[in-house]
């Protein structure tokens, strides 16, 4: 897929619009939390955000959010989104106001679904550190309701039997479903916190030499067996040896300069977001989104936008991927074990379906090689109910974009995986959570 071309500037005019569907859905889930509590809850994450801009001034990586409540950090992107633009992360932003979007568009709907407004205040209180769950079931909720189907959460019976998330019918017949959302593995957030530290020193590297540039890396062994200091003895070598690029048993490498030219003219318009997607594209040349970025910087904050770059002095930007089997095989988690956990909770006095929600950031091999995983163990799995009929994944893409056009992109797939020997068809064909299904084709998409 070719890169877009980055050389563009952002329109002068037509910045006071709003989004009213992620309002509405905003408004909605904050109403069920008091209101001095919540304001207290989106502070800490304004002060938490604070904090880190003044880590990133220093060059230093740091998360923009407190993750003890990360259901009032939705709010606070979905607020800044929808109308002032305070606060803002576009990186983050992604991936929490494309689902907001769709549960504002059919807010109605949505509300008129028996045990939709008890499944959206426990996300809101007790589930805050993770709020991805509670939003998966209220998107699978919509689209059998969108499809037709009467829906309606079950409610669950604390000491009681299992109980499935939803219960859903159309004349005669009856759906139980349970929903399941992957969240990332315990391995991929492991690895990705490696290559921030092999990135770290190669930063303190740049500073000390007062030079910038772009590395670009392919590891071919599992970032776990990369010795801490293995990065930056590469790039140093590299750079006193004036080599471009280089390659041994555990990476190859490129060095390149930045691509200066592009960024100083566009930035001569432009303030660029602090080490966004857009600002590693302007300084590389483009933004490769199957791979992770670490970025660091000298830079001036813009007076009436600190979080956004006025002026980029030095930079230096590590950008890599693994093309080890068995890093890919890690981070390509199949659900097998899951959806045994879901069977758990379907009745058996009626036909059941597992939904699993997966947000598909690994890269196309990681993806199409999950993809193949979870048919085989879909195959070979061997369900305990005998009404255990279909498990649906949902996988989700959430798309860091640099394009001119667009302030969030998400690409959505659906695949069925049929369990055991039956001829019920499926109760949701075609369906989609969050894009609009009369704009969608058929197959997979990673």
């Amino acid at each position: 897929m070719p890169f877009p071309d980055p050389n563009w500037i952002a329109p002068r005019t037509g910045h006071d619009w709003r989004d009213e569907d992620v309002r509405a859905a905003v408004d909605w889930l904050k109403g069920f939390v008091p209101v001095s509590e919540m304001e207290g809850r989106l502070e800490v994450q304004r002060a938490h955000l604070a904090s880190a801009l003044e880590a990133w001034k220093r060059g230093q990586h740091a998360d923009p959010f407190d993750p003890s409540d990360a259901a009032a950090w939705w709010i606070v992107q979905g607020e800044a989104f929808a109308a002032n633009r305070e606060s803002f992360v576009p990186d983050a932003m992604v991936r929490s106001v494309p689902y907001l979007k769709r549960l504002g568009l059919e807010l109605g709907r949505l509300r008129a679904i028996p045990g939709a407004e008890d499944r959206a205040a426990r996300l809101m209180t007790g589930d805050r550190r993770q709020p991805e769950p509670g939003i998966y079931e209220l998107l699978v909720a919509l689209a059998w309701n969108r499809h037709g189907w009467d829906t309606r959460f079950v409610q669950e019976i604390r000491g009681g039997p299992p109980t499935p998330d939803l219960h859903a019918s159309r004349g005669t017949r009856r759906w139980a479903i349970e929903c399941k959302r992957l969240m990332p593995s315990a391995y991929a957030i492991k690895e990705r916190q490696l290559g921030l530290a092999l990135a770290a020193p190669v930063h303190r590297l740049r500073e000390r030499l007062d030079t910038s540039f772009i590395l670009t890396i392919d590891f071919k062994v599992e970032l776990q067996d990369v010795p801490p200091d293995y990065l930056v003895n590469r790039v140093e070598t590299a750079l006193r040896e004036k080599r471009a690029v280089w390659s041994d048993q555990v990476s190859d490498g490129a060095i390149a300069a930045p691509t200066w030219h592009l960024a100083r003219r566009v930035m001569a318009h432009d303030d660029v977001f602090y080490g966004s997607s857009r600002m590693i594209e302007l300084v590389s040349g483009n933004y490769d989104h199957e791979a992770d970025h670490s970025f660091s910087a000298r830079w001036r904050p813009a007076k009436k936008r600190p979080i956004y770059a006025h002026t980029i002095y030095r930079v230096s930007v590590v950008t890599w991927t693994s093309s080890s089997p068995a890093a890919i095989r890690h981070k390509a988690k199949h659900f097998r074990q899951v959806v045994a956990k879901a069977e758990r909770q379907l009745p058996a006095d009626r036909p059941g379906v597992v939904h699993v929600g997966v947000e598909t950031m690994g890269g196309r091999d990681v993806n199409t090689v999950r993809h193949v995983r979870n048919m085989v163990e879909a195959h070979q799995f061997t369900p305990d109910n005998p009404r255990f009929r279909w498990v649906y994944a949902n996988y989700l893409r959430p798309e860091l974009t640099t394009d001119r056009n667009e302030t969030w992109a998400l690409t959505e797939s659906m695949a069925p995986y049929r369990i055991g020997r039956h001829a019920t068809p499926w109760p949701l064909p075609d369906h989609l959570l969050v894009s609009e299904e009369a704009e969608s084709s058929p197959g997979l998409r990673f």
